[in-house]
């Protein structure tokens, strides 16, 4: 439960956050450990039902990636979309490490669940 009192943070502030994290872990630990935590609470919300994980270029979408390669390897039925091609290279390698298909955000068919990480 996230408290009452928490700050909410804007887009600049978050930035300057996930950089200070950054200097101290690798950025595909800290997607790893993103990813796990959307996989297990999506998990838990879809029940059974299939989910469609939706993919931007940047390192929400490298979260996204994580997160269908994680629930995927869980059993789940997850169909990944993209936006655009990954554009950073920790976003890159999450995508490879999916090695699954990608269909375009575009061409997308609707699906019980959503996952948006673009």
């Amino acid at each position: 439960m996230i408290p009452s009192d928490a700050p909410i943070l804007t887009a600049e502030a978050m930035r300057a956050a996930e950089e200070a994290v950054f200097r101290f872990e690798h950025q595909h630990d800290v997607m790893e450990r993103a990813g796990a935590a959307v996989a297990r609470e999506a998990a838990r919300f879809a029940m059974g039902r299939p989910m469609l994980v939706l993919a931007g270029p940047g390192n929400n979408g490298g979260d996204a990636y994580v997160a269908a390669r994680l629930l995927k390897a869980g059993g789940h039925d997850v169909t990944v979309a993209a936006l655009a091609p990954p554009g950073t290279e920790a976003a890159r390698t999450m995508a490879a490490r999916w090695g699954g298909p990608v269909a375009s955000l575009y061409e997308a068919q609707p699906r019980a669940v959503l996952i948006d990480g673009l």
